[in-house]
């Protein structure tokens, strides 16, 4: 275009820097105004108008743009100043709103610093083509980054951000442990486990224990069904709707994860199932008719205007409308249920002892390998297999991605469980029953199950997972122990808790087991001392 004709040609000059990292070399916005300020200057243009965004071409919908193009569609002005075609266009349809610009004769005249354009037919088809190597350009970046991604996840590499919990080394970009934050995760899988929370006080007892935010915020109820749900803690993740196997460090067993995804299904309703007033209701039945026990306020109002409030538990006499059952007060159902779990209860004299013969049992495994390691190594090797097969029966066509998926996501469960179970035995094999061992024998050690059953919804619990056939009958309460319970609910004054030699003459204590996995005739040897 020669410069006289310059006179009735009114520039919008636009400038644009994607945000995303595909684009982050490409001159930035003030560069390109730079560049722009000096065309104007040195051929004395007329600018009507400047526009900026940042915001990827990639797709269609960029407000600033979309703007603009209306402004020459209704006449302020008829040419554009723009560094480069990708900078105005990276896609077809915006490419096309130009080329129509330009057919429509809205649009006189371009600028580039990269492409000199002239108006006419083959000018057009040219810069439709520059269009068009820009679309190309972005469209095999996307494959390499999609394909890059998936080549990470397949490595057990999770391509997207660290999940809550955890952070992405600022030099490795790997997922690592949260100091602040990764050891809270197990706790509030663990708080919701209990099943006496739903989603909205799931974010209050997150709260309580320090879990939040990056920022500082409370984590919200959609985050937290998020992040219950996620397999990602367990030691595996989902990319583009398929299960890998992490190398991250798991949060949770996989156990424990199972166990809160069974609870998350079951609740229908998101309140408590057990209000702290009410405690002990559904846990009791009554003794004379077997209908269930429920409870009940009951207010009474003085003359000196003080009001006084008790919680009775009572028969709810569905099952027999004349059962003769008395109310039974709350504070002497509390008591009664105290004196009898703290019966099972260890002194310092037992439990220590116990603790240390646990202690010297864990040092001893140490130095063993059990030979099912061996055995669990070639299942690992035949799943490994079975996951490779099953790539090639996909790729082939042999199956559909629905039931890829689905197998897919069965043996990276299997196998995870197994390369756990795997490292447990070659370093420890007897702490799959050594580890609970401890856990129980503190668990009812006196100096602290007696602090522990003063929380009437920890004392709920422990009832309720030791106990069987729970009843009230003539306002006392009657069940029987589950085992391991029932035998130290049973002791006597037992000073020796590994008990004498066997028939056999082998020491217990050289033939360690638990009592919930001895046999019955091992059980008879727990204790000789006499009982109560």
């Amino acid at each position: 275009m020669k410069v006289t004709e310059t006179n009735n040609i009114k520039y919008f000059i636009y400038a644009r820097k994607s945000t995303e990292s595909d684009e982050r070399q490409v001159q930035s916005i003030p560069d390109q105004k730079d560049w722009a300020d000096s065309v104007v200057s040195e051929k004395l243009l007329i600018v009507k108008d400047r526009f900026e965004e940042s915001m990827s071409a990639r797709k269609t919908g960029r407000p600033v743009f979309n703007e603009m193009v209306e402004m020459i569609n209704s006449g302020k002005a008829n040419a554009l100043i723009a560094y480069d075609p990708s900078r105005l266009a990276r896609n077809a349809s915006d490419g096309a709103q130009i080329i129509e610009l330009l057919d429509a004769g809205k649009l006189k005249h371009i600028i580039f610093a990269t492409y000199a354009f002239e108006n006419t037919s083959i000018g057009k088809f040219m810069l439709g083509f520059f269009f068009a190597q820009s679309k190309l350009y972005t469209d095999n970046l996307s494959e390499v980054v999609i394909r890059g991604l998936a080549s990470r996840a397949n490595k057990g590499f999770y391509p997207g951000r660290a999940k809550l919990g955890y952070l992405n080394h600022p030099k490795t970009k790997d997922i690592v442990p949260d100091p602040d934050r990764f050891h809270l995760i197990k706790k509030a899988f663990e708080i919701y486990a209990t099943d006496r929370y739903g989603l909205n006080t799931m974010v209050e007892e997150i709260a309580k224990i320090g879990l939040t935010e990056l920022s500082g915020k409370k984590i919200s109820k959609s985050q937290v069904a998020k992040f219950l749900t996620d397999p990602f803690y367990y030691g595996a993740f989902i990319w583009s709707k398929e299960l890998f196997k992490g190398n991250h460090r798991p949060a949770v067993s996989k156990k424990l994860w199972d166990e809160v995804q069974r609870i998350y299904t079951d609740r229908s309703r998101p309140k408590s199932k057990w209000k702290e007033e009410k405690a002990f209701t559904g846990l009791f039945r009554c003794g004379e008719c077997g209908a269930s026990i429920t409870a009940e306020r009951h207010t009474k109002h003085q003359k000196n205007g003080n009001i006084n409030t008790w919680l009775y538990y009572r028969c709810t006499k569905k099952r027999k409308s004349t059962c003769s059952q008395p109310y039974l007060r709350e504070e002497s159902l509390i008591e009664q249920l105290r004196k009898g779990v703290l019966k099972i209860a260890l002194s310092d004299e037992m439990a220590i002892p116990m603790l240390n013969q646990v202690e010297k049992w864990e040092i001893e495994a140490v130095s063993r390998v059990s030979g099912q390691s061996l055995t669990l190594k070639k299942e690992a090797v035949e799943i490994g297999a079975k996951l490779r097969r099953l790539n090639g029966l996909y790729v082939d066509g042999e199956v559909d991605r629905e039931e890829y998926t689905s197998r897919k996501k069965s043996l990276v469960n299997e196998e995870i469980s197994l390369e756990k179970r795997i490292k447990a035995i070659a370093s420890d094999g007897a702490m799959y029953w050594l580890e609970p061992l401890k856990e129980f024998v503190n668990r009812l050690w006196e100096r602290y199950l007696r602090e522990a059953v003063g929380d009437p919804l920890k004392l709920r619990d422990f009832v309720a997972e030791g106990g069987s056939n729970l009843k009230i009958k003539s306002q006392k309460v009657l069940w029987n122990w589950n085992s391991p319970y029932e035998i130290l609910a049973s002791r006597g004054v037992c000073s020796s808790w590994l008990g004498r030699q066997d028939s056999n003459l082998r020491s217990r204590d050289q033939n360690p087991m638990p009592y919930h996995l001895a046999t019955p005739h091992h059980k008879k040897h727990y204790c000789t001392c006499k009982q109560d």
